[in-house]
């Protein structure tokens, strides 16, 4: 009666997990206009640079955040293996040899009224099999736990691919606008140097003032400070460039060490929907994985409020000697069901279960923030695409208007019709706005690549990611020798 009450009283396990609790838009950046197809699977072609190209498919294949991820996807699927394992009939062989007395020789010396009991060699040999019905689906919903982890984790590498595909697309694009930005400056201070050498001309014939000298040597040293830090972050964006791809530091593309100019696409293409949109980013799929693997946990603690039924048989033989281990008086055998039940901890039990429910719920929300995180996301970087291309075709407009100034205020200079700070001042306006035109190439191409990376594209048909065979020998050259 009491066991009829307590199985009546335990809950059902949940059969799928939760829907998301987000309304989802038909767009995913808010503008209608621009949804449609999405942009090519491997993005970073649309930029025509197989050197590029190339690097991309090497970084894939050899990144040690990959090998990691990898490295966490083989466990996974190793834990995956394991639970279904679990699902089959156990088997446990064992065998072994010692000295004393059993239980038989105890029996023995009894019915022989009393006299000694036998103490010496034994030898035993036994088998054990046992198979669990799985009646309440306790290991069913171990092995959907394991699933739902082993694909998360293939989402969590498809996420470091896309994490690294953009790295190293950024990184190329740095190195060319650092050394791009860099040019303009060293042209900018050629300029600067010339500006000052006319002032100067002008001062030593009494046409120019000592102010304006100043003023020309000021901008020719505020020029020339710009230049350290390019050079710097162009190298910097190289030594990033070659730990991406699994290289030393100092191991720089040479294609890369020798762009001096950005590669452009003309557009990223349309973005498509937001449905479509999530099913491409790995970090939703994770997270909806990680809350369909919190439900199968629910699944596992009703189980347990259950007794486990184990249906098993087995076989052993022990003997004082090697050759009586096959003789039928030395052999015991049994088959028949084994019930198990944590009666009367029951609270314990329950207390798992309200749990796992807690658990699918924080699963729940934390699957609904990375929905809203991703359309946030992609509406962000397509908005802050957008302006820095308004903002680029401004300042080329700009910059072209600048020059043209400058080259006319130069010539009036030569006139005579403008004096010599004005034409220094006209100096300053054309390298500012050159600048300025330079660098907002450099935010263009990594505003496209944050676009990119938030449409979720890059980590299909990516190269197979080969963990290497460790290494153990005893090297003298190696930097951190292993401790024996």
């Amino acid at each position: 009666m009491l066991s009829s009450t307590l199985l009546g009283g335990c809950a059902t396990a949940p059969s799928r997990p939760p829907h998301t609790t987000v309304a989802l838009p038909s767009s995913a950046t808010g503008d209608e206009t621009v949804e449609g197809k999405a942009p090519a699977r491997q993005w970073w072609h649309l930029y025509r640079e197989p050197a590029l190209d190339a690097l991309v498919a090497e970084a894939l294949a050899n990144n040690r955040d990959l090998r990691e991820a990898e490295a966490n996807l083989l466990k996974a699927q190793a834990l995956l293996g394991q639970a279904r394992a679990l699902t089959l009939p156990q088997t446990d062989i064992s065998a072994g040899a010692g000295y004393g007395s059993t239980l038989q020789d105890q029996i023995a010396a009894a019915g022989k009224d009393g006299s000694a009991i036998r103490t010496g060699g034994r030898f035993d040999l036994g088998i054990d099999l046992a198979w669990e019905p799985d009646l309440f689906g306790r290991l069913r919903s171990t092995v959907r736990a394991a699933r739902a982890d082993a694909r998360m984790s293939a989402a969590l590498e498809d996420e470091v691919r896309i994490v690294v595909a953009a790295g190293v697309t950024r990184a190329w694009l740095d190195a060319c606008g650092f050394a791009r930005r860099a040019d303009v400056a060293r042209e900018s201070l050629a300029l600067a140097e010339r500006g000052r050498e006319l002032v100067q001309r002008l001062r030593a014939a009494g046409s120019a003032t000592p102010a304006e000298v100043l003023r020309a040597e000021t901008l020719v040293a505020q020029t020339r400070a710009a230049i350290p830090m390019l050079d710097a972050g162009r190298q910097d964006a190289l030594a990033e460039l070659a730990v991406l791809a699994g290289r030393s530091p100092t191991d720089v593309p040479p294609a890369a060490a020798a762009c001096r100019q950005l590669p452009t696409v003309t557009a990223t293409g349309p973005v498509g929907d937001a449905a479509a949109l999530l099913r491409r980013r790995p970090d939703v799929r994770a997270a909806e994985q990680k809350l369909t693997s919190s439900t199968a946990h629910i699944g596992i603690a009703v189980a347990d409020l259950y007794p486990r039924i184990v249906i098993g048989g087995g076989f052993a033989d022990s003997s004082p000697t090697p050759d009586g281990l096959g003789e039928r008086v030395n052999q015991v055998w049994r088959v028949g069901p084994l019930l198990s039940w944590s009666f009367p901890n029951s609270n314990a039990a329950r207390a798992r279960l309200r749990a796992a429910r807690a658990d699918e719920a924080g699963a729940l929300a934390a699957f609904d923030g990375v929905i809203l995180a991703a359309l946030k996301d992609t509406r962000q970087r397509a908005t802050d695409y957008a302006a820095m291309l308004r903002r680029q075709d401004d300042l080329r407009i700009a910059a072209e208007r600048s020059l043209r100034a400058d080259r006319l205020m130069q010539r009036q200079r030569a006139a005579g019709a403008a004096t010599a700070l004005e034409a220094l001042e006209a100096d300053r306006a054309s390298i500012d706005a050159q600048a300025a035109a330079a660098e907002a190439d450099i935010e263009v191409a990594r505003a496209q690549v944050a676009l990119f990376r938030a449409l979720g594209g890059g980590w299909e048909d990516a190269p197979a990611v080969h963990l290497p065979t460790p290494d153990r020998s005893s090297r003298a050259d190696a930097p951190f020798p292993s401790s024996k």
